[in-house]
């Protein structure tokens, strides 16, 4: 019977992630041009489908290394001319997913720049939506983000559950609309700063990516 393909860790940076596999005795690094969770399980997929051929981990490895790019929606990278990082994360919607996200951007921001995570309402089952929102306010602190804009009413708890984490020494703001985040957003961001826009369930976060994007031409 076939060994299990093992992740043993994953690291992202600005030029890509980095995941340790392992299969059985054999080892390999996988180097993708690309960030995110979601980047990350398609390749390991597409290494478990060539192992399932015969091929060996350091060959699976090597047909896929690099192959994939950012996917649109998916913590894809875009660079600001203020020098700011944009990861748009507008496909992602639920708290999971989200939780994934801002892990990519604590690693891609971790000791050198300021992080801005920029959130809408998740999209989850009535009877968890309190939960969810209260666990992820909370991980926004735990992962010292600099700054969380909150948009909407309907995810204000994530800006209440941010701010009862005492010990942070982020920030977190609550704006009605795309175009309230935007003006917070462009007199803020500077030279390494990095931004995630994430959760767009209920909010056109699309639109704001857009509008930051527009900006820059």
């Amino acid at each position: 019977m076939r060994t299990e393909l093992i992740v043993d860790d994953v690291r992202h940076s600005m030029t890509g992630s980095q995941v340790s596999l392992r299969v059985g005795e054999q080892c390999a690094e996988l180097l993708l041009d690309a960030v995110g969770q979601v980047v990350v399980d398609v390749a390991v997929a597409r290494i478990a489908q060539r192992l399932e051929l015969g091929e060996t981990l350091s060959d699976a490895v090597g047909a896929v290394s690099n192959a994939l790019t950012d996917m649109p929606g998916h913590t894809a990278r875009a660079r600001l001319t203020q020098g700011a990082w944009l990861l748009d994360d507008t496909a992602a919607r639920t708290a999971l997913d989200v939780r994934a996200s801002l892990r990519v951007l604590a690693d891609l921001s971790r000791g050198s720049t300021r992080s801005f995570a920029v959130l809408g309402e998740l999209e989850c089952a009535p009877a968890d939506w309190f939960d969810d929102h209260d666990a992820l306010g909370r991980i926004v602190v735990r992962l010292d983000v600099s700054q969380l804009i909150v948009v909407g009413d309907g995810a204000r708890h994530l800006h209440n559950a941010a701010g009862l984490e005492g010990s942070w020494d982020g920030e977190s703001l609550l704006v009605g609309t795309v175009e309230e985040a935007y003006d917070v957003l462009r007199g803020q961001i500077g030279e390494g700063d990095v931004i995630l826009v994430s959760a767009a369930s209920h909010a056109p976060l699309d639109l704001l990516v857009r509008r930051l994007m527009d900006a820059e031409r």
